[in-house]
């Protein structure tokens, strides 16, 4: 599979002449399969790194690894001693990752990448469409299965974003049998119902 790892300019030419050297790039070390392990931590799409993808001073590379020397972990559980235990039980192998499943999603390598297995990409035509970023495929998994099981959810979402824009003073409110009515300082006007936040609430 290929994941991608940014690198310093200065230090591009030398990583796709010499590899990438797990002895000295490796920045986790996490227990997989019993052991703890030297990784280093790479990316599932170049944009899952927003400042370094738009930045001129990295380099993005693409990185060939054999599925046996790799492995997807949620790193939004890393770093905290209450989720450490998360973190560890997210580690699984790319053929058991579903795509959408972590918001933070990263590769973690246990072996020195040869230059056979590295090319450089082109951040603008080079990068994969088939989705923006990881965190927004999460949140659209999360969002989609939300939807399917409960009918009124774009309602209930709308209503209590209009809500909270109220209670912060940017819009006025007018309230009826079934609607909350409310208009911005532009005098635009939006007729939202009522969110029904008692009712039961499908979930899994």
């Amino acid at each position: 599979m290929e994941v991608y790892y940014y690198i310093p300019i200065k230090e591009r030419e030398d990583a796709l002449s010499c590899g990438i050297k797990l002895s000295t790039k490796a920045d986790k070390k996490v227990l997989i399969n019993g052991y703890d392990t030297s990784c280093i931590s790479m990316l599932l799409n170049p944009k899952d790194h927003l400042d370094k993808y738009k930045s001129d001073k990295y380099a993005c590379l693409g990185i060939e690894v054999k599925s046996g020397y790799c492995f997807i972990a949620d790193s939004s559980f890393f770093g905290n001693n209450e989720t450490e235990n998360l973190y560890v039980h997210s580690v699984v192998s790319p053929e058991k990752y579903m795509f959408g499943k972590y918001r933070k999603p990263e590769c973690l390598v246990t072996c020195t990448i040869l230059p056979d297995n590295i090319r450089e990409l082109n951040k603008v035509i080079d990068v994969p469409l088939l989705y923006n970023n990881s965190e927004d495929l999460y949140v659209s998994y999360i969002l989609e299965d939300l939807k399917e099981k409960n009918l009124d959810f774009n309602e209930t979402v709308l209503g209590l974003f209009f809500e909270k824009l109220y209670s912060q003073g940017k819009l006025s409110r007018i309230e009826n049998v079934e609607f909350w009515i409310y208009t911005d300082t532009r005098g635009s006007v939006f007729t939202v119902k009522k969110p029904e936040i008692t009712h039961q609430i499908q979930w899994r």
